[in-house]
């Protein structure tokens, strides 16, 4: 029994030692999560290639073209200065283009869109509970088509943009920055739309209206200061140079108000020193129609 004993003893003992001496050291403990995501991403994925970005083609239309002959449906869209403010007659610039296209187009008409106070981004979406005006001018020109009449559009917004821009003060150079960039994609998106219903457009380059009387007595908006008003000086040109560079990008036509002294000339200025009488719309409807008599070579 006791050979047996001792023969189970040397057995376990042999055991022992070959487990314990196959290992230079103790046991090391499992790694824990802390120390290891890091090292374990670095180490399995590959570097990050760079995506290339594509820049998207710009979208441009044919230069304009003569109007078929007969009666053409024009349509006005913009501001106050469409809709005629200032003007005792009531007939705005629209009216006076009106009379003076229907002795050479019999039957021609002209629908009016505009709205007091709005903006190119109310132009487009609509405000005060209305229809922005780009759908429904849209619309006129589908109608028109539709009846084998040539349609134009003639389209003078951006003078509340830069009004409001500055009204509340405090405007920094990149804000200035983004709201060019916000009225150039409103110009895409207004001349897209009407040149793709295959209506021809006359756009409009705005006046410096810092220098409108209102303007110089603190009357129009009393918020903005002297140093805001020649800030809005050079954001007007940088208005217009969008305005032209969509011009000749989609195909459409300017009037040029810029280098025009209907603004301060108090001869052809309304008494609120903003908006022009009617001496002041006379010479803004001929204008107009210099730039229609393009689009109608021989009436």
């Amino acid at each position: 029994m006791k050979r047996v004993i001792l023969l189970i003893a040397l057995l376990l003992t042999a055991c022992r030692q070959e487990i314990t001496t196959g290992l230079e050291g103790p046991i090391p403990a499992p790694p824990t999560l802390e120390s290891t995501p890091t090292e374990v991403v670095t180490a399995t994925l590959p570097p990050a290639t760079a995506v290339p970005t594509r820049t998207p083609t710009p979208v441009t239309f044919p230069p304009a073209q003569a109007l078929p002959a007969g009666p053409v449906s024009m349509i006005a869209i913009g501001d106050s200065l469409t809709q005629g403010d200032g003007d005792d007659s009531g007939r705005g610039y629209p009216g006076r283009v009106l009379e003076q296209v229907v002795q050479e187009r019999p039957g021609s008409t002209m629908t009016n869109f505009a709205q007091s106070g709005w903006t190119s981004d109310a132009l487009i979406h609509g405000d005060q509970g209305m229809f922005g005006q780009l759908e429904r001018a849209a619309a006129e020109v589908d109608a028109a088509l539709s009846q084998g009449r040539g349609a134009v559009v003639f389209i003078w917004i951006g003078s509340n943009d830069l009004w409001y821009l500055y009204e509340y003060g405090g405007v920094t150079a990149e804000q200035e920055e983004q709201d060019a960039e916000r009225f150039a994609a409103n110009m895409d998106t207004i001349l897209i739309a009407l040149r793709g219903k295959g209506a021809q457009v006359i756009v409009a380059l705005l006046d410096d209206q810092s220098k409108r009387p209102a303007a110089l007595a603190g009357e129009a908006f009393t918020g903005i200061t002297p140093g805001e008003l020649a800030r809005m000086s050079s954001q007007v040109v940088r208005y217009n140079g969008v305005i032209q560079q969509k011009a000749e990008q989609y195909g459409a036509l300017t009037v040029d108000f810029y280098n025009s002294d209907i603004f301060t000339n108090p001869a052809t200025l309304s008494d609120d020193g903003n908006h022009p009488n009617q001496a002041g719309y006379d010479l803004i409807a001929q204008k107009w129609l210099e730039a229609l008599a393009l689009l109608m070579p021989g009436g």
